[in-house]
């Protein structure tokens, strides 16, 4: 077979558009824009079941192929009133948005609004997160409803994206005409804006999200959709009328409620509006009529063989499966008429061709070859040993990297092909053979299929040898020979062109140049300029581009240098050196080795000597100047055949010629970005390659000072002793180039100067290290690579001076205190500011005293300060210590000053002994304790200020250093202040003072109290705290004291309230100890205080607990004991069931409403221990809320005795319960009965049951209210016994062995009973029959003779019995009973509860008259369906054998059918009603032979294409499969339009029929041109096709 172009995958493959993005509408060419139809059609199928893979790129979608069938008539009927039916609402603000609906919204800027026509578009797309939300500019998207449930491919949606984007604005001017021409609907509009108000779902997100909400949704659309076709087929298969007509009625309740749901939750994402859900609706309801209605509608017919195929296949495979598959389909309708025979009967086709004669031609487009002779030798050796066994002259197969050349053939399948070749070294030509031609690739062009196998193809010769190649011959597999080509120009093939980069040899080194390891060089930065100041280059280069090809070559060179990318051209025409290579032989030869040629021969290897690779070399050069990596990398080259070749790691020859020399282009530095370099290639270091190489071109290093110290504010720099300061300075250093870098200096001291030298590793430890002073210049720098500049900048440093002070002083005289108070000290400071002078202060005249020491500090050079002390004597002033900012350590001084001092006196208050109070009360006084400096005795003068006048008092003759002067008592309140006016020593040295040295505030009286108590007094609950509410007239804190009056001890009680005490409305509260009445004492803070004597007592008292009871209003006192316990108020026993006596009346006392809780008790009838609180049977706790006359509900229903207890009881005061001792009381004045019974009886109970004839019991009872349909007791007679076709006497022997019926008790009742029983006849009314006195437990019910008297189906049921108590139970709704039969589903007559019996006539089955079953020979054929009319009650089991397996069907219609799928035995044995398998017959003589059809091979049941030459004769042979004689008929047709034999082609030429043909083979011979096949066949039982 040839070899197809294999089609390329179409873009919207796998259910996706072909027309753009596979997500997006669009419009086509030609085409004004429409609004997408966005019904159930295009939702379901387009976008939401699009689900993405998790592995793949693209997205597989699912659709639901008969879903859309009913949603197109649904779109076709919302299109005619509104373009759209679904109004879609964008998510809230806040919310994310998400899925391909979040992507599209974004790729519009956001723009939102109606899809249709104006406001009266049904579908639109409205948010509620923007003010913006309906907007002019139309929006077309398609909507993607499952975005929540999977997100969609990633790939495809962002091209969606960008297509929505560039196709918005055609969009929008297509549409923005039509929706502005629309009128506008005022009913329309408010229903936009209900819609648009009801954007919230009617389910709360809290109860189910809305992502989750909407996926409910869409899977119960997706299940009733399916749904919906399964019963649309299956009613295609069974045609039922009523059936049909229920389908319709189902599907219409249904589909109304799913769109009334679907409008009224209003799912986001999934809002129907009002009108659209009428259209919907209507649209459904269409959809329904024609699916369920009208079988004859265009709809169904259309639909219907879809549906019956699609459903026939999928029983057909489930058949298929071993033993399961036949149990689980059975006979199915679907099978049986879908039935198809197989298309092997008729086998097989011969065609006859007589074909042309065939052409050659090599190289028909005139191309040149070229080939990497450099690469041969990388063949393995095992695949040239294969390629020479495919080729007999040796010649390597066709490889992708090796050139081959055309040949282009147009005829028959060619078998070999021979051509010349021609070497350009020697001239001499050979024939060259390739005999295996399907080793060779090729390209079919064209097929003649009425040329049987003529075609026009290409083949390709792969080459390995430089030459001329020429077409020799070709020839068939039948050792025809094609004819080629003449004169047609050889086919040239040269060698590809190779180049490759070198380094330059033997060239003298300069500026640092170096060839590394890698093969990569690296040189210095050129620093060289010409006269001009431009930098020059060098004259010689250091690279080398190595050619070899067929010349004239030019090749393309890319340099890249600091991210610029230069293209640089060589051609034939460049300096370079040219030879040929070193393995090529000259032409003329002189050795003695060398083969001498004559004329002839010379002339031919000139001829082809042109053709002959030659090697140049050229030269690069380049400046240097810039540092940086210099990458040279050589691209392409092309030769004078315009053969390019491409080289790197993926190498491809351009032009005419194949692949070329590769080289790999892996060896760059991974610094260089691929942002358009080398055409975004990306590079790792390694080394050199042939095809690019790289320069290292290194900066020359720098150095000089860093910045920050050439900045400093403080050059030049100082130099100091000073342990703070500086003795030596690291000076930093910036330096550029790769390290260790070597740095040379010097220094510059007066005349001196001095060279100094540092290398350094690190550029971080670039410093010099200074610590003498002098002018530090750089002198030199070099690095690793090479040698630098130095900047021409200077730094200084100095040694700095110390500091020195000179101190002179001044005394300061005061005549009236007796000569000098103090001294004046000048000081003259040298050195750098600030300044710091340290000196001692100390007082000779006392001795053993301490140096004070004290410190000056100053900005200035000549600074002056006071010195005062104060106390007299003879001061010495010792400076010791300057400091400046050079030195901060100090350096030592010596000064001294003494001078005489006499001191000023001096008063401050003493503290050591306690504090003065803050607050007094009137009449209170206090002292002031002092404390006085100087010479005694002293006189003190002070002021006392109070609201705003001032009184001075004047102290004499103080003699004390410490003394108290007493500030007397104060007669008004308010705030006093006691200040210091002046003090005199014994010299009268006065000293002024005015300063406050204490504060007093007076108070008039204490606080005042009295008791805030309402009228009664504070009423409390028992055992609860009372809180007494006190008022308070003063500053708190306040102590508290009281008593209760009642008290026989007079315990007094005390409270302290302070602030935190006091409430809003400045009452406080004291606790009360328990109740009675208590009484105010006294009351004080500071000061005594007062008592309210209005308000001075207050009573708290406790309210009374609530109470309940039960009165005896109605109850009897059980004198005997209640099972030897307890004696109890009873109330009236009654029967189970009946109507119960009243409640029991309760007692409250207390402040209502009360809430009561109380216990029941039950013990059940059959308990033997009945009151006994140990054995009770169920106890509940019950709470109820009660008024002033309430009574209490009693228990019912169930039988046994009823305890009721009063456990608690609360009020509106005491809200938790208050507990209730139990109470059996029997006195009527009590007011603590909290115990009654009552006692209910069991009502008589019995069932009906059914019994055999032999007393074997039935398991049909009827026992109590049990209302469930029972099953019904069948009996079966053969055919032609029953009632109608028998007589009496057969009735009466059959009716003898009927069921037995009885009535039977239970024990709880007392005898004699009543019963009542109601009998449904098959035919006629009800009756009703009453059994009185049944003095035991059981009685037989003797039904009249009339009621059984049929065949058909009888009722009976037990309503009601009552024992001699009175006591009665009704088993029966009284309502209903008399009441005729209901139809049940089945339609049949049916009654709730009871016994049904049903006599039911056997089936019978017999062949339907125009089925071939009724052949009477019984011979039936493969694919004949058998069938048979069933007699009896509809619906059948039916048990058959087919090929000896037992099989069993069942079936619903009278006519049952058979599919013969298979050759052998079919036998009907048994036939049973479905309703009762017990009533079954035998079937006899109806056992059929299925035999197979005839089949026949037409050679050998193939198709054969056979080319013959004219004249020649063919045997076909057709091979018969069957029971003869056969019956067949052969034809022979004219060949189709495309030459090929295909069925049905071609006008039939001539037909033959054999008839009574006894053989299995028959031979037609022949040599006319055509088709032979065979149309029919058939044997002695069956035949193909069938009539």
């Amino acid at each position: 077979m040839s070899e197809q172009k294999k089609a390329g995958t179409p873009v919207g493959s796998k259910g996706l558009t072909q027309v753009g993005s596979p997500n997006r509408i669009q419009k086509r060419p030609g085409q004004a824009p429409e609004t997408p139809n966005f019904g159930i059609s295009s939702f379901m199928q387009e976008d939401a079941f699009q689900t993405p893979k998790k592995a793949s790129g693209h997205s597989d979608s699912f659709q639901t192929p008969t879903a859309l069938a009913s949603a197109a008539a649904a779109a076709a009927a919302a299109k005619a009133s509104s373009p759209d039916i679904f109004q879609t609402p964008m998510t809230s603000a806040g919310q994310p948005r998400s899925g391909f609906a979040e992507r599209v919204y974004q790729s519009t800027s956001g723009k939102k609004g109606f899809i249709g026509s104006g406001s009266s578009s049904l579908f639109r797309m409205s948010s509620s997160d923007s003010p913006g939300a309906q907007r002019d500019a139309p929006f077309v998207p398609r909507l993607s409803l499952l975005d929540e449930l999977s997100q969609s491919s990633s790939g495809d949606l962002e091209s969606s994206l960008h297509q929505t984007q560039r196709q918005d604005d055609s969009l929008k001017a297509a549409t923005e005409q039509p929706l502005k021409s629309r009128p506008v609907s005022n009913s329309s509009s408010s229903s936009s804006s209900s819609m648009a108000q009801r954007s919230e779902s009617a389910i709360p997100k809290t109860v189910v999200d809305i992502p989750s909400q909407r996926m409910y949704a869409l899977s119960a659309f997706v299940l009733l959709v399916a749904w919906k076709l399964f019963d649309a087929v299956n009613l295609t298969v069974s045609d039922s009328a009523q059936t049909s007509m229920l389908l319709f009625a189902k599907w219409s309740l249904l589909d109304t409620a799913m769109w009334y749901a679907a409008w009224k939750l209003h799912i986001p994402k999934l809002v129907v509006s009002l009108k659209g859900m009428y259209l919907l609706i209507f649209a459904c309801l269409f959809i329904d009529l024609n699916l369920f209605l009208l079988p004859s509608s265009l709809f169904v017919l259309a639909f219907k063989p879809m549906a019956v195929g699609i459903a026939s296949s999928c029983m057909r495979s489930i058949k298929s499966i071993p033993w399961l598959g036949p149990r689980l389909v059975g006979d199915s309708d679907l099978l049986i008429d879908s039935f198809v025979l197989d298309d092997e009967h008729i086998l097989g086709r011969h065609t006859i061709h007589v074909l042309p004669h065939s052409l050659a031609h090599m190289n028909p487009q005139g191309k040149s070859f070229c080939i990497d002779s450099h690469r041969q030798n990388d063949v393995p050796w095992y695949k040239r040993i294969s390629s020479s066994l495919l080729s007999s002259q040796g010649s390597l197969l066709h490889r992708k990297d090796r050139a081959s050349i055309p040949v282009l053939v147009n005829g028959t399948r060619p078998a070999s092909i021979s051509y010349t070749f021609t070497s350009f070294e020697t001239g001499e030509k050979q024939i060259r053979t390739v005999a295996n031609i399907g080793a060779l690739r090729k390209d079919i062009g064209a097929v003649y299929p009425s040329l049987g196998n003529w075609v026009m193809a290409t083949y390709y010769l792969p080459i390995s040898e430089v030459g001329a190649y020429e077409i020799y011959s070709v020839k068939d597999s039948k050792g025809l020979e094609f004819r080629t080509a003449t004169h047609a120009p050889p086919a040239i093939v040269v060698s590809c062109p190779t180049a490759h980069l070198q380094w330059r040899t033997g060239t003298a080194l300069e500026d640092n140049f170096a060839i590394g390891s890698d093969g990569h060089a690296s040189i210095c930065q050129r620093l060289d300029l010409d006269d001009n100041g431009i930098k020059t280059a060098t004259s010689n280069g250091f690279m080398e581009v190595v050619v070899e090809g067929y010349e004239p070559v030019d090749m393309t060179i890319v340099r890249l240098v600091r991210g610029h990318r230069e293209v640089i051209g060589l051609d034939g025409v460049q300096p370079r050196i040219t030879e040929l290579p070193a393995d090529t032989s000259p032409i003329n030869g002189n050795s003695d080795n060398d083969i001498a040629v004559d004329d002839a021969k010379r002339a031919q290897i000139e001829r082809w000597s042109r053709y002959r690779t030659r090697r140049s070399v050229y030269t690069l050069s380049d400046a240097f100047v810039r540092p940086g990596k210099y990458i040279y990398k050589l691209e392409s080259i092309r030769d004078a055949a315009n053969h390019t070749v491409i080289l790197g790691d993926a190498l491809s020859t351009s032009g005419h010629g194949k692949h070329g020399p590769g080289a790999s282009v892996n060896n760059i530095d991974s610094s260089i970005s691929n942002s358009g370099l080398f055409d975004s290639e990306k590079f790792v270091v390694g080394t050199a390659t042939p095809y690019m190489a790289s320069i290292q071109v290194y900066s020359r290093p720098i150095v000089g000072w860093e910045a920050l110290l050439l900045n400093n504010g403080e050059l030049p720099l100082r130099l100091s002793d000073d342990m703070q300061r500086k003795s030596q300075y690291t000076l930093p250093l910036k330096v550029s180039g790769d390290g260790p870098w070597t740095v040379e200096y010097g220094i510059v001291d007066g005349a001196e100067t001095i060279r100094e030298s540092k290398t350094f590793a690190n550029a971080k430890d670039a410093v010099i290290e200074a610590n003498r002073p002098g002018i530090y210049h750089l002198v030199a720098v070099k690095d690793t690579h090479c040698s630098g500049v130095a900047e021409r900048a200077n730094v200084t440093l100095v040694k700095t001076p110390k500091p020195a002070v000179n101190v002179t002083s001044t005394p300061i005289t005061a005549h009236e205190c007796g000569g000098e108070i103090g001294a004046q000290i000048d000081l003259e400071l040298a050195g750098r500011p600030p300044f710091a002078i340290h000196y001692r202060e100390r007082n000779l005249d006392i001795p053993g005293s301490r140096p004070i020491a004290r410190v000056v500090r100053t900005h200035q050079q000549r600074y002056s300060f006071r010195v005062i002390p104060e106390l007299a004597g003879t001061y010495e002033f010792e400076f010791f210590t300057l400091e400046d900012d050079n030195y901060p350590s100090g350096q030592p001084v010596s000064a001294v000053i003494r001078q005489a001092i006499h001191a000023q006196p001096s008063v401050q208050l003493d503290t050591t002994g306690g504090y003065i109070p803050p607050v007094i009360c009137l009449g209170d006084s206090i002292e002031l304790p002092l404390k006085f400096k100087g010479q005694g005795p002293w006189q003190l003068t002070y002021n006392i200020v109070h609201e705003n006048r001032r009184k001075t008092l004047v102290v004499e003759g103080i003699k004390d250093a410490r003394h108290t002067i007493d500030l007397g008592s104060f007669d008004s309140p308010g705030q006093y202040s006691v200040e210091l006016a002046q003090i005199k020593d014994k010299n009268q040295c006065a000293r002024d003072l005015l300063e406050v040295v204490a504060t007093v505030k007076v108070r008039e009286g204490g606080p005042r109290v009295g008791f805030q108590c309402p009228d009664g007094g504070i009423r409390i609950l028992d055992g609860q705290q009372a809180r007494m509410p006190v008022q308070i007239s003063g500053d708190l804190p306040v102590e508290i004291s009281y008593r209760r009056i009642d008290d026989t001890h007079n315990i007094i009680l005390t409270a302290n309230l302070g602030q935190k005490s006091r409430n809003r409305s400045k009452d406080s509260y004291i606790a009360a100890n328990g109740p009675g009445e208590y009484e105010l004492v006294s009351a004080c803070d500071i000061c005594a205080g007062t008592v309210d004597p209005v308000a001075s007592r207050c009573a708290v008292k406790v309210e009374p607990k609530p109470r309940a009871w039960f009165t005896t209003s109605g109850l009897k006192y059980n004198e005997a004991l209640s099972n030897g316990q307890t004696r109890a108020w009873q109330l009236a026993s009654n029967c189970e069931g009946s109507s119960l006596p009243r409640a029991f009346e309760l007692g409250l006392s207390g402040s209502g409403p009360w809430q009561l809780e109380y216990r029941v008790d039950y013990w059940s009838w059959d308990n033997g221990n009945s009151g006994n609180p140990r054995f009770v049977d169920r106890t509940a706790l019950h709470t109820s809320v009660a008024m002033q006359y309430s009574t209490l509900k009693n228990e019912c229903c169930d039988a046994g005795l009823y305890r009721y207890t009063l456990t608690g009881v609360s009020d509106e005061r005491y809200q938790q319960l208050q507990r209730l001792a139990p109470s059996y009381s029997g006195s009527i004045a009590d007011k603590d009965l909290t115990v009654v019974e009552h006692r209910i009886m069991r009502s008589p109970n019995a069932e009906l049951r059914a019994y055999m004839p032999d007393g074997k019991p039935m398991d049909v009872s009827m026992r109590g209210t049990l209302l469930r349909k029972q099953p019904v007791i069948k009996h079966c007679l053969a055919p032609g016994q029953s009632r109608s076709d028998g007589d009496a006497q057969t009735w009466a022997s059959i009716r003898d062995k009927l069921p037995v019926f009885r009535v039977e008790f239970d024990k709880d009742g007392v005898a004699p009973f009543q019963a009542w029983v109601e009998v449904f006849p098959a035919s006629g009314p009800n009756e009703v029959v009453e059994i009185k006195d049944i003095k035991g437990f059981s009685q037989i019910i003797s039904l009249p003779g009339h009621i059984a008297s049929q065949i058909g189906r009888y009722h009976m049921r037990l309503f009601k019995v009552r024992d001699s108590r009175g006591c009665e139970r009704q088993l029966v709704d009284p309502s209903k009973v008399g009441l005729s039969r209901s139809a049940d589903k089945t339609g049949s007559k049916a009654i709730a509860g009871g016994i049904e019996i049903e006599y039911i006539e056997a089936p019978s089955a017999q062949p339907a008259s125009s089925s071939p079953a009724a052949n009477p020979s019984r011979n039936v054929c493969l694919g004949d369906i058998l069938a048979f009319d069933l007699h009896g009650l509809n619906s059948w089991n039916l048990e058959y054998f087919y090929n000896g397996a037992h099989r069993t069907t069942s079936a619903n219609k009278r006519l049952f059918r058979r599919i013969a799928d298979e050759p052998g035995n079919f036998t009907l044995t048994r036939i049973c009603h479905r309703s009762a398998n017990d009533c079954c017959s035998n079937v006899k003589d109806l056992s059929y032979t299925v035999h197979d059809i005839p089949r026949v091979r037409v050679s050998g049941g193939k198709d054969v294409y056979q080319d013959i030459i004219e004249g020649d004769m063919v045997d076909i042979r057709l091979d018969l499969v069957g029971t003869p004689p056969f019956t067949f008929t052969w034809q022979r047709r004219s060949l189709a339009a495309d030459g090929a034999g295909s069925a049905g082609g071609g006008k039939v030429l001539e037909s033959h029929t054999v008839k009574d043909f006894d053989g299995f083979s028959y031979i037609i011979s022949t040599s006319s041109e055509g088709t032979f096949e065979v149309t029919f066949i058939r044997d002695q039982f069956c035949q193909y096709p069938k009539a």
